[in-house]
């Protein structure tokens, strides 16, 4: 049974739209119709969407409604279906289209496409995500109402409220990009709503090298206290290895004959297969790190760092820098990753060649070598005696 028809305006001038309705029929099924003006055309055209079947009538006809009120929304901002477009699916639930955009992600994953990390983090992004949707009373949001205003609100709410950092703001903002990519390639949107927001500024990181002195005394103190995290620590001073691959490392990956350690692209951060090179100081920790243990084993293990098969967490190296902090009591400005900044810049200082330290720290481009390099703060006694 058709629903009463209402009185058509598309023959008035300055008239925009007619809003929508939904409309049952036996030929034509379930739609909803509107009207919206054309470019070049006097009279307003007609536009008809399908409404998907959903068991249960009254069900169905609740679904067809709130698909009226947000085209209607639409037009009234003055969109229109014929100069903005839209999406052949943007009336399927949002949290659908994130469960199968983490679908294939795991996939993706699975083939060695994408690391774990990664998927680790879309999982958080899209919890976080979910709930929030959730606090605001939008967890049955369509893929259409995946708007500017909407991530905009999103991320003050992580930024404002729950205090998250500049740069964590900006990798949500990041995912969910990737989430409107997703959806665009596959025709559920026009176009990506939200490529025109800008990414947070980010002050300049608050870390310092570590002077000689407090290095000394950082070493020292876990040499005998916990000689399994004095390993990891000088294998991040002297090679630069990432906190996530230290936790991925195993002995086999261990070669003291020739020196090196292997990082393969499963661990590596930039997916490609690499060696660092060991030094004397760090040799002769490894060989006493490595005594009794296996080659399957985690070079860094969750058993106070020693060779083991349990893998360790990245945080739980984090959380031990944290305590030595508080024992030693040095600088805020002296963090975990100030070990490999420091290494990288005293290697400058032995006037080791750039590109030898750019293989060591595995940087993609020297330039990113070159950050590192110290800076002048008095005068040069070489360059003082020129006499030009």
């Amino acid at each position: 049974m058709d629903f009463p028809q209402k009185k058509t305006t598309s023959h008035i001038p300055f008239i925009d739209y007619v809003p929508a309705e939904l409309k049952i029929s036996r030929s034509n099924g379930w739609q909803i119709v509107f009207y919206a003006r054309k470019p070049g055309c006097k009279k307003l055209q007609r536009v008809r969407r399908r409404v998907k079947a959903i068991n249960g009538n009254l069900k169905r006809r609740k679904y067809a409604k709130r698909i009226c009120n947000n085209i209607d929304e639409k037009l009234q901002l003055g969109w229109s279906p014929f100069i903005d477009g839209s999406g052949k699916d943007e009336y399927l639930p949002l949290v659908d289209i994130l469960t199968k955009f983490l679908e294939q992600t795991v996939r993706k994953c699975n083939d060695g496409s994408l690391r774990p990390d990664t998927l680790r983090s879309y999982r958080s992004y899209i919890r976080v995500f979910t709930k929030y949707l959730k606090e605001i009373n939008k967890s049955e949001l369509f893929v259409a109402e995946f708007t500017k205003p909407l991530v905009i609100e999103f991320l003050d709410d992580i930024y404002y409220v729950k205090k998250r950092s500049a740069g964590t703001s900006n990798n949500y903002l990041t995912f969910l990009n990737q989430v409107s990519i997703f959806m665009v390639e596959r025709g559920l949107l026009p176009d990506n709503p939200i490529a025109s927001i800008s990414q947070r500024s980010i002050s300049k990181k608050k870390r310092e090298n570590i002077p000689s002195d407090t290095l000394d005394e950082i070493f020292k103190f876990h040499r005998f206290k916990l000689p399994g995290y004095y390993t990891l620590m000088l294998t991040i001073y002297n090679c630069f290895i990432r906190r996530t691959e230290m936790t991925k490392l195993k002995v086999k990956h261990i070669d003291l004959e020739r020196d090196v350690i292997f990082i393969s692209r499963d661990i590596s951060k930039n997916r490609k297969d690499s060696f660092v090179t060991i030094t004397k100081r760090l040799k002769i920790a490894l060989k006493d790190h490595l005594k009794n243990s296996n080659d399957e084993d985690y070079l860094f293990s969750d058993n106070n760092y020693k060779p083991g098969e349990e893998s360790l967490t990245p945080k739980k190296i984090s959380d031990e820098w944290i305590r030595t902090k508080k024992s030693l009591k040095f600088k805020n400005t002296y963090q975990f990753y100030s070990l490999k900044d420091t290494g990288i810049t005293n290697m400058f200082h032995l006037n080791i060649p750039t590109i030898k330290i750019r293989d060591q720290a595995r940087h993609h481009d020297i330039r990113i070598t070159e950050t590192y390099t110290p800076r002048l703060t008095e005068s040069d006694s070489t360059i003082k005696n020129l006499d030009f």
